[in-house]
């Protein structure tokens, strides 16, 4: 039995653990690497290297930063007043969000600045409007994920170098075009799946209330438009922004940081840490290049593009997509394309960016990651990080299949 297949066995088999004993998969995850590490003859050294350092301080940043705007009521309130804005159509909410992310992910700043800002806005929103976190994060990252493909965006570009490397002379907007329409046709499904019509807001009162924002909370909405500003606008990294502004709200002396620590949602941070360990381990010992391997070898001129693009969505649950999936398999088109006979290079490239983006929203994502330890600062007790982990990851999965049907029934055949 080959290591690939071994590694495979304890990925999906920590997964399964964790649900049926409702236990935290990242715990498990920890607890199981050190054996598959010592059967692929892993040095110690390199399951230390699957920390993901990076994105611990960038969700512990963000979530002490929002921890401290909910614990001095700002989010409630600013929460409130959007709701009455909104009035009795909340049902557009969702999708004002969704064009939102697209738009600024499509200036220029990628898909991660973007959806980090607005998954940790929209999901307490969410909770706050009676409506479904996943829904209303799902829509933040679609939009974020679809707008990133744009020939001035991180992943329009990534792409674009990568073809001209290989000479292969792609216009940037054809394939921003296939990503937007199928990006697009995701977002509509998860709406429609997630009941968005149904949302509906309380009836404006005649005489409702004032709600008045404090000097605190004035500061707050100030904070928080600098976050979007630095990060957006000037592509700061956002964990250390948040750490920085919530410094800020510090100095002010009327914010709780005890309360604000104890109310982050540890679980969920060990959740995603020890899964990434593990993820690393099993793409080291060529797990993943395994599942990958046997994906294509079903392809035909056909059914090319669409397994290319299903292969790059199961690639990027477990990698990046920028990192690790487009430099991978981009290279792999003209080759592929001239072993199954005649099919379009095109597509095939976009297939892979529709389907390796849209997987973002898996919990083992940073925009999926983000939309849990949202819901686990809510505390709203309705469910455990083990469902929603699984509900998550059926989204995902969900718009990894509807790129596939799409492609294989040729809704990228426009792209030529």
């Amino acid at each position: 039995m080959s290591m690939s297949f071994v590694a495979l066995v304890f990925l999906f088999g920590a997964i399964a653990l964790g649900f049926v004993k409702k236990s935290n998969v990242g715990l498990i995850s920890l607890g199981t690497v050190l054996v598959l590490g010592k059967l692929g003859n892993l040095p110690v050294g390199k399951l230390y290297g699957g920390f993901p350092g990076k994105l611990f301080l960038t969700l512990l940043g963000t979530m002490f930063f929002f921890a401290l705007l909910q614990e001095n009521g700002t989010l409630d309130k600013a929460s409130k007043k959007l709701t009455r804005l909104c009035g009795t159509k909340v049902f557009l909410v969702p999708i004002v969000i969704y064009l939102v992310s697209f738009v600024l992910s499509a200036i220029g700043p990628g898909a991660i600045s973007v959806q980090t800002v607005m998954v940790l806005f929209a999901v307490p929103l969410a909770f706050h409007l009676d409506a479904s976190p996943i829904l209303m994060g799902a829509m933040a990252i679609l939009g974020a994920v679809g707008g990133t493909a744009s020939p001035i965006a991180l992943t329009g570009i990534i792409v674009g170098d990568l073809l001209g490397q290989m000479k292969i002379p792609m216009p940037g907007m054809a394939i921003f075009a296939g990503v937007t329409a199928a990006n697009a046709l995701c977002a509509l499904v998860t709406y429609l799946v997630f009941k968005g019509w149904k949302l509906r807001g309380q009836p404006v009162q005649s005489d409702p209330e004032p709600i008045v924002f404090d000097g605190q909370q004035k500061l707050s909405l100030a904070l928080i438009a600098a976050l979007f500003v630095s990060v957006v606008g000037f592509s700061q990294d956002v964990g250390f922004v948040c750490f920085l502004l919530a410094l800020i709200l510090l100095f002010t002396g009327k914010v709780d940081e005890k309360k604000a620590v104890k109310s982050l949602p540890w679980n969920t941070l060990i959740l995603i840490c020890g899964i990434s360990v593990l993820m690393n381990a099993v793409k080291l010992l060529g797990g993943i290049d395994l599942l990958a391997r046997g994906l294509a070898s079903f392809m035909s001129p056909a059914t090319a593009p669409a397994l290319m693009g299903l292969t790059g969505g199961i690639m990027s649950w477990f990698s990046s997509a920028n990192g690790v999936v487009f430099p991978t398999l981009i290279p792999t088109v003209p080759q592929v394309a001239a072993n199954v006979g005649g099919a379009s290079l095109i597509q095939m490239v976009a297939a892979i960016v529709c389907s390796a983006t849209v997987a973002g929203i898996s919990p083992m994502s940073t925009g999926g990651s983000l939309v849990m330890a949202g819901c686990a600062q809510e505390k709203n007790g309705k469910e455990n990080d083990s469902s929603l982990f699984a509900k998550l990851f059926g989204v995902s999965a969900m718009c990894v299949a509807i790129i596939f049907l799409f492609t294989l029934a040729g809704g990228l055949s426009f792209l030529q």
